[in-house]
């Protein structure tokens, strides 16, 4: 029997091969909260914020600083590996229908957010904001086309593709416990590969049918990846990983290399080796093999750095605060798209201010992150106050 087949009462002790799972202590996922995952997409949400503002100095660090990587592709594969280990565990414990309503349910919960961000982004361009949907005659056909997903304006393609993903989920660990790993990397790997060759682009797509920003057959990868480590962290496997000091100093000089690449028209104005402009658009769309070449580089170095460094550093108030907004990462993106619609509804004005009041700007909308955050928390622990006087109230004798 599988894990799939298994009901509320546990998994199943099956043997010791890749995607079985065994019911014990290491198949539990923590209560306690990962620090560095935290963090991370703090971090990332916090740089995202700044490029999806209109132009300012800050993007100069933000926008492929690093290299030909993004924090876009951090936060999927962090989506990924957070919801193998939460959806995971489900999966694990008390089988596959109950991962499955979970994992709906999380679905449906981004798809609703999604579309309430869309519909007030829609209604802000009839009161003279952001213009999202100019090639549709009213507000109706715009609206129905964002509803259904066939229509998604930039920066609205993120939350489509992740609610994608949720519902995919519970068939992915299906699979990863049926020890059928290699055949979803092989299957991600080839949707990938069609990427690179355009499918999924705008110019296989017809014309009713705009995407968005993101190529999904390319950027599936980052979440297959996150979710499949997640997956055997909660299974008590070890992700065949190597701890190698060696390929630690390859990682090291491949984004040194990039980094250099990169940046090669401010350091070596007269060397042309790639085509920057290119491989920070295009090239990101579909997720070229060079960008994920780097993305995985940076992950073996974040990978690498021992745990104890998590302690130590966790203290530092910018850690807290990038920690906080990793709680919240749905509601704290959520909010900042609405701010960056708000941003790009001024962008004429934006223009004119001097790039010191633009970097003002910038620091105070990622500083407004922090009011979703709160917001979420706050929700949260009324819910559970509430939860906790209902539970005392039916327990109380008559």
């Amino acid at each position: 029997m599988t894990v799939g087949e298994t009901g509320g009462a546990g998994a199943v002790v099956a043997g010791s091969a890749v995607g079985t799972i065994t019911a014990n202590n290491r198949g539990m996922t923590s209560t306690r909260r990962d620090l560095r995952v935290d963090t991370l997409r703090g971090l990332f949400l916090m740089v995202m914020m700044v490029d999806h503002l209109p132009h300012n100095p800050l993007r100069r660090l933000s926008d492929g600083g690093l290299g030909f990587v993004s924090a876009a592709e951090g936060f999927v594969f962090l989506s990924g590996l957070v919801s193998g280990w939460v959806y995971g565990s489900i999966f694990v414990n008390q089988g596959l229908e109950a991962a499955r309503r979970r994992a709906w349910h999380r679905a449906r919960d981004i798809y609703l957010t999604h579309l309430l961000l869309y519909t007030l982004a829609l209604l802000g361009a009839l009161c003279g904001g952001w213009q999202i949907g100019r090639q549709f005659p009213d507000f109706w056909q715009a609206w129905w086309h964002g509803a259904v997903l066939i229509y998604q304006p930039r920066y609205y393609s993120i939350l489509p593709m992740y609610a994608g993903f949720m519902l995919l989920l519970p068939w992915l660990l299906q699979q990863m416990a049926r020890r059928r790993a290699s055949l979803i990397w092989a299957g991600s790997i080839a949707l990938w590969l069609s990427a690179q060759w355009g499918i999924g682009g705008p110019a296989h797509n017809p014309p009713w049918l705009q995407l968005g920003t993101f190529n999904v057959l390319a950027w599936q990868i980052f979440f297959i990846a996150g979710a499949h480590v997640g997956y055997l962290k909660v299974a008590g496997l070890r992700p065949s990983i190597p701890h190698s000091r060696a390929l630690l100093g390859f990682c090291i000089v491949v984004v040194s290399l990039l980094f250099l690449a990169r940046h090669q028209n401010v350091l070596f104005p007269n060397l042309s080796l790639i085509d920057v402009r290119a491989a920070l658009t295009d090239w990101k769309t579909r997720n070229h093999p060079l960008r994920l070449i780097n993305f995985a580089a940076y992950a073996y170095i974040l990978w690498y750095i021992p745990r104890s460094v998590d302690e130590k550093v966790q203290g530092l108030s910018g850690f807290r605060l990038l920690r906080y907004f990793g709680r919240h990462s749905l509601q704290v993106f959520a909010w900042s798209i609405l701010v960056s619609y708000g941003a790009f509804s001024f962008q004429d004005s934006w223009g004119t201010l001097s790039p010191a009041w633009q970097v003002l700007l910038a620091l105070a909308t990622v500083a407004s992150l922090a009011c979703p955050a709160w917001l979420h928390e706050r929700w949260r622990f009324l819910a559970s106050q509430r939860s906790l006087r209902l539970a005392g109230n039916t327990a109380a004798p008559s």
